[in-house]
């Protein structure tokens, strides 16, 4: 609290000293006395106005580094926040980045707009979500498509509470790429993948369900095409390279 007065304390120094020089000049008396020697030329009046002078300037230099400290803390957590944002899309897009499902013949991505490839399409298109994946919970594996939803939605909430705590500090830019990738339709279908799951399983459990709407097919477009560009985007953003996809 202490520390927050004085740093407002501060804005008002500048004023006060303009204030005071001018009440020195509405009195008009001299500053220099020739007939004195050496320094006695300064007349009382002169000295006044030395000691508002360096008021001055000991005022502007504490304002200004005050101001630059404050930009310096600025930046700092806005840096920190885009590495946080940088998490919570890694987290969102890590299992189309590393998913074991990528081999030999359709080896890893390496960039977000790589997976815009029709090839890339069609691979992930042929996964059976509904299979059992090779990723373990700690109880047991887990379906594909538990991955696929279970990332972004924990991705989705890391990313939401860093625009939320960070929302004054990130570019505005940034905050509307964000906002758009979050609210993209194709990460909507992530978020309720069991709900397209149940629509086409109509009580087979085990029924295979491909991952049929990332398919580069015209009429299956579901957002996808929109998706990667903007987390391409948002990676540039946050790390100025949108092909950091990081090591997980």
């Amino acid at each position: 609290m202490k520390m927050t007065r004085t740093s407002k304390a501060l804005d008002f120094l500048p004023p006060l000293v303009a204030f005071g020089a001018a009440l020195v000049a509405i009195a008009g008396s001299p500053t220099w006395n020739d007939q004195g020697a050496g320094i006695e030329k300064i007349t009382s009046t002169g000295w006044v106005v030395i000691g508002i002078s360096f008021a001055a300037l000991i005022a502007t230099l504490l304002v200004t580094l005050r101001n630059h400290g404050q930009q310096a803390l600025r930046t700092q957590i806005a840096r920190t926040g885009r590495e946080e944002l940088l998490r919570g899309l890694e987290q969102v897009v890590r299992i189309f980045k590393d998913s074991q499902y990528w081999d030999k013949d359709n080896p890893r991505p390496t960039s977000p707009l790589d997976l815009l490839r029709s090839e890339r399409r069609s691979a992930l298109a042929s996964l059976n979500l509904n299979a059992m994946s090779p990723y373990a919970d700690g109880k047991g594996n887990v379906k594909w498509w538990e991955m696929f939803e279970d990332t972004a939605t924990k991705g989705s909430l890391q990313i939401t509470t860093t625009l939320q705590i960070y929302v004054t500090f990130l570019d505005a830019v940034l905050i509307d790429k964000t906002t758009r990738l979050l609210n993209s339709e194709f990460m909507s279908r992530l978020h309720h993948t069991r709900h397209i799951i149940n629509a086409n399983t109509r009580g087979e459990l085990d029924r295979p369900v491909h991952f049929f709407w990332v398919s580069p097919d015209n009429h299956m477009k579901s957002g996808y095409e929109e998706f990667w560009p903007l987390v391409a985007e948002v990676m540039r953003l946050c790390s100025g390279n949108e092909d950091d996809w990081r090591e997980s």
